[in-house]
């Protein structure tokens, strides 16, 4: 079990949470234009009146998720397209923001969990320099307004578009009436009496806290990527693996260690022990990789796409003083990984 400093009960699986309350990190919610928006989803036409809200949604926590069922609710409710409108990257990265946060949610894993919440429309904007300084009122007349016809926008606390992030809910409420919209507040979801925040998951996940990151994640974190060369030393140790080379660059890795893990392959799904490090015992180049060891698995999955799931950390890599004693190591974790996975039978 995993010694964290918060009291959580239980372990996250499946991502249906009913938590009152919301919270929107307000990371540089900065709009620029949009870009890809082809997301394969039913789309109404262009001229269908909507319910909004805008945001950099990066996790896509508990908070966050709050935010878009109230969207998908006055959708439903009112006969309304729901729309979000969020970023390709994070903003952070355009601005070279310091420190630079690393991303939690890719773009193609935020897409597809806010389908999953049911949103029918998903508009990603390119972020640049250039539009990190339109004026809020002005991305407001010439693009959301002619561009989704919104009847409702909704907005959380810390929820901020434009320049100078200017864009917020008492901004939106002076121009309500004339633009022909209202606006729907969101309260935030608190945790142990502060709002639940992208911020504080990301230092979770860099101190090991797998599963208090997952509870505030609403789901398990999850890397994405494709599966690519190694030096094959795990093989050489009786137990091969998988080198996942992640989707996107800026994606957060979390703390070196020994995870159990739940692997995706196309329509499979496997569980395995993830490897986070440089594996010191049998290499020398001090390069953090990705490597799993997929149970009860044999191929070869070079070149195929691979997501992992990371459900508990087991413990830290360490630098072994043999190959045999290493050898054992694994196998230990084998057998607790088996110990564990009869929780998630039951």
């Amino acid at each position: 079990m995993v010694d964290w400093d918060i009291n959580i009960p239980g372990f996250f699986v499946d991502g249906d949470f009913n938590i009152p309350g919301s919270f929107v990190d307000g990371d540089i919610n900065i709009p620029g234009f949009f870009v890809d928006g082809d997301v394969n989803l039913p789309v109404a036409k262009m001229n269908n009146n909507s319910v909004l809200t805008i945001g950099t949604f990066d996790g896509l926590h508990l908070g966050h998720q709050k935010v878009l069922k109230k969207v998908v609710e006055i959708a439903i409710e009112e006969g309304l397209q729901s729309v979000v409108i969020s970023y390709k990257d994070h903003p952070a990265f355009v601005l070279k923001m310091h420190p630079m946060p690393k991303m939690l949610c890719p773009a193609e894993i935020k897409q597809r969990e806010m389908k999953k919440l049911g949103i029918e429309r998903i508009e990603l904007l390119d972020f640049t320099l250039e539009l990190a300084k339109t004026p809020p009122l002005k991305f407001l007349k010439d693009f959301i307004i002619p561009r989704f016809h919104p009847k409702v926008i909704v907005m959380g606390y810390d929820s901020h578009f434009g320049h100078l992030r200017q864009g917020n809910f008492e901004f939106l409420c002076r121009h309500s009436e004339e633009l022909g919209y209202r606006v729907e507040y969101v309260e935030p979801l608190l945790f142990e009496g502060e709002p639940i925040s992208s911020s504080s998951i990301r230092d979770l996940l860099l101190s090991g806290k797998i599963e208090a990151a997952n509870f505030l994640l609403g789901r398990p974190y999850r890397l994405i990527g494709n599966v690519g060369h190694s030096n094959s030393q795990g093989r050489k140790l009786g137990f091969p693996t998988a080198n996942l080379n992640l989707l996107c660059p800026h994606q957060l890795v979390p703390k070196s260690g020994i995870y159990l893990s739940k692997v995706f392959l196309q329509e499979n799904v496997f569980f395995g022990l993830t490897n986070i490090g440089c594996s010191p015992t049998v290499k020398k180049t001090g390069i953090i990789e990705i490597e799993t060891h997929i149970l009860d698995f044999q191929g070869d999955l070079y070149g195929q796409s691979m997501e992992l799931e990371l459900l508990r950390y087991l413990r830290e890599e360490k630098m072994f003083k043999s190959v045999d004693e290493l050898k054992e190591a694994i196998q230990n974790d084998i057998a607790l990984a088996h110990i564990m996975l009869k929780e998630f039978s039951q």
